[in-house]
């Protein structure tokens, strides 16, 4: 079963678990639909960097308590901020961006209600989203006159193209677990009863696959979106080698010519 980590109370606003090579961070305001406020955001860098730094964790879950994943930004405050405090407020807020893009760990949206505004930013900073039918989706940004943020204007048209992109900032309008699905927001939808378990195979197929080769696969895909063919083919070539050389790989070519199952990440 999960463990709650020392010094992790179940009052914090984000609870982090641990359990067979899986850290689980659970945003935990549900009275405030887990909106992002600076409390928030701090706690989540924290466990982000904790999940990280723990070389037992090989894959990360993010959800929310409650029956939203994550409503937005908590707007409350904004009108009391001059220009140069709303500056410095999202570039605190940006801080929590490269934690999860620059993680070699796979992170796993478990996205158990609404994913608006902010929300649908930390969704698209996911590596791999399952949705509950129940979630909703959108950038609700518009509604209160401010532009998406949390860098959801450099992943949404990359996650769902220019046009669409548009569409979805410009309208603010929330979209359906399946059609965000449709437009490749989200990897697959289940049925709420189901989430949970569906995250956790997920989780046991990526803890059990070759850390070292996800980790270089992720950093190339993500570095692959601001990368020309042959920037991108230099970089593949070094990472290869690299791969080919290692323990990963040896277990893996040897299992695959025996017939046999590849057990990665031994001595881990």
């Amino acid at each position: 079963g999960w463990v709650i980590m020392c010094g992790e109370r179940k009052d914090n606003c984000v609870l982090y678990e641990k359990d067979r090579h899986v850290a689980r961070i659970t945003l935990n305001k549900p009275e405030k639909r887990n909106a992002l406020d600076e409390e928030l955001s701090r706690e989540l860098c924290a466990a982000l960097q904790k999940a990280r730094d723990d070389d037992d964790v090989r894959a990360v879950v993010l959800t929310g308590n409650g029956t939203a994943f994550c409503a937005g930004g908590d707007v409350a405050r904004f009108p009391e901020f001059g220009l140069e405090e709303s500056i410095s407020f999202v570039r605190d807020g940006q801080k929590v961006v490269p934690l999860f893009t620059e993680m070699s760990k796979p992170i796993v949206a478990a996205v158990n209600g609404a994913a608006v505004g902010a929300g649908l930013s930390i969704v698209l900073l996911c590596d791999i989203v399952i949705s509950s039918d129940r979630a909703k989706y959108g950038a609700a940004f518009v509604k209160v006159g401010l532009v998406p943020d949390l860098a959801a204007l450099y992943l949404l048209p990359r996650a769902v193209g220019l046009q669409k992109a548009k569409e979805l900032s410009f309208t603010g309008k929330s979209v359906s677990a399946e059609e965000a699905c449709s437009l490749g927001i989200v990897n697959r939808v289940v049925p709420h009863e189901e989430l949970e378990s569906a995250v956790q195979q997920l989780a046991r197929t990526l803890t059990s696959g070759s850390a070292s080769a996800i980790g270089a696969a992720k950093r190339l895909l993500n570095l692959s979106m601001d990368m020309d063919l042959k920037g991108l083919l230099e970089a593949e070539a070094l990472t290869q080698g690299i791969c080919m050389v290692s323990e990963d790989s040896r277990e893996g070519v040897d299992a695959f010519l025996n017939k046999r199952e590849a057990v990665f990440n031994r001595g881990r």
